[in-house]
């Protein structure tokens, strides 16, 4: 890919989660095609195999909410630290290893070729590109070492609380598509449509302590052909402005005590 700024390197990174996920219109006899899907995988650094479900809430006319649950099948590396997830009508790759966008474009692509040729997509109605970046303070730190005010919202201290739990998010539209940025402030390190992760992590990240979440999550919404090349300029797109959004939310401190490292 063509970097409009220079990739941002830190030894210590804050991120423990990323996502790329394609939506398509639904193939409802997607199991029929995993045995093959699973097979083409194997054989390109995918040998662990998972089988199990989400479920989504889904309001009717009436209002009375209809609960749905939907198959999901994933193809992971030997660490369990990368995964291919495939849905009836998404695929998606997400790690807990993420080095730079280089190398995990290697695997989208990989992922979306395999796929495709299988099932021979035809529309995308939805692209998405996530990063969550976990924030955890040392002995006598604050969270303005780390993130903008603008972040933060009120200061617990001056009104006499002892400490925040607080959720907040912003939305707007890009050149590309959407951006919703979401920080939040709690006992659990994932936003809560992640806490079923299948990807394995250490039990150092659960410790009980307050931490603040970041989530960047940058999408476009349209129906369009479906092609690979197009899909991965598309991510390619969408990663560009959550490097932008990244060093807009962070302290030039917060890059420093993360490691930053000059190119």
């Amino acid at each position: 890919m063509t970097r409009n700024s220079p990739a941002l390197h830190l030894r210590h990174a804050p991120l423990i989660y990323v996502v790329a996920q394609v939506r398509f219109s639904a193939i409802v006899a997607i199991e029929k095609y995993v045995p093959e899907i699973q097979e083409r995988l194997r054989h390109k650094g995918f040998p662990r195999f998972l089988k199990g479900q989400v479920h989504e809430i889904a309001f009717q006319a009436d209002g009375a909410p209809k609960f749905n649950a939907i198959d999901r099948f994933e193809f992971q590396d030997k660490d369990a630290s990368l995964g291919i997830v495939l849905q009836s009508n998404s695929v998606a790759v997400h790690t807990n290893r993420y080095s730079n966008y280089e190398t995990f474009e290697e695997h989208i692509r990989t992922a979306l070729l395999a796929v495709n040729r299988i099932l021979g997509i035809s529309l995308a109605e939805r692209i998405g590109l996530r990063y969550v970046n976990l924030i955890r303070l040392k002995a006598n730190e604050t969270w303005s070492e780390y993130l903008h005010a603008g972040l933060l919202g009120l200061d617990p201290g001056s009104i006499g609380v002892e400490s925040w739990i607080s959720n907040s998010q912003f939305l707007g539209r890009t050149e590309v598509g959407q951006l919703a940025v979401r920080c939040a402030r709690s006992a659990q390190p994932f936003p809560p449509d992640l806490l079923t992760t299948t990807l394995a992590y250490s039990l150092e990240l659960y410790k009980a302590e307050t931490v603040i979440t970041l989530d960047f999550d940058h999408f476009v919404e349209q129906t369009v052909d479906f092609k690979v090349p197009s899909a991965m300029s598309t991510l390619e797109n969408l990663h560009q402005s959550l490097d932008k959004v990244f060093m807009a939310s962070v302290t030039e401190n917060a890059l420093v005590k993360w490691g930053r490292v000059e190119n």
